[in-house]
């Protein structure tokens, strides 16, 4: 055999070789590592993110609930109930209770003007935790005060909802519910 051939054949004797061999048990090892650590970080993530999107109906749902106040306020100088305003919570009532898959909505409005409880456990945010709305009104004026708050601030609505608090308009508590027509 010529020289160039020998060195050809050895060269196309040994690529074929490597095919066969597969992976090393230790290259193997590093594979499983790699993946068990970053289903170590991204799973817990995965389903903190998957309550937080749960729980995002909430400031959604205030939020239309302060705006519909607002404008009732404005045209008529008086705050109405959720039905007089026309608000519908996502259970789709504007008297009584309704329910989506995560919260209960309250229209009685006799302890809160708004209220949510949640109706499964969220993150750190324990079943039967409520978020609510008061208002009040400045005597002999269309100006409205809201104080949105959670009976669970921390865990709640501080975690799951950091945009909530954004519906106050007044540092003050207001802890009992504007009177409504």
């Amino acid at each position: 055999m010529h020289a160039k051939n020998v060195f050809f054949y050895y060269r196309m004797r040994q690529g074929h070789a490597m095919k066969k061999q597969g992976f090393s048990l230790i290259e193997l090892m590093v594979v499983i590592v790699i993946m068990s650590t970053l289903a170590a970080i991204a799973v817990p993530k995965l389903f903190g993110m998957i309550d937080k999107a749960k729980a995002s109906e909430i400031s959604f749902s205030a939020g239309t609930y302060v705006k519909l106040q607002e404008t009732y306020v404005h045209e008529h100088g008086k705050a109405g109930s959720w039905h007089t305003i026309g608000y519908k919570s996502p259970g789709g009532n504007s008297s009584g209770k309704g329910s989506s898959s995560t919260f209960e909505y309250d229209a009685a409005q006799t302890t809160y003007n708004w209220s949510a409880e949640s109706v499964v456990k969220l993150n750190n945010c324990v079943k039967g935790k409520k978020w609510f709305i008061n208002f009040s009104m400045e005597t002999d004026s269309h100006l409205i005060n809201f104080w949105a708050s959670s009976d669970d601030t921390t865990n709640c609505s501080d975690q799951l909802t950091p945009n909530f608090k954004l519906l106050s308009n007044t540092a003050t508590p207001i802890t009992s519910p504007g009177s409504v027509e």
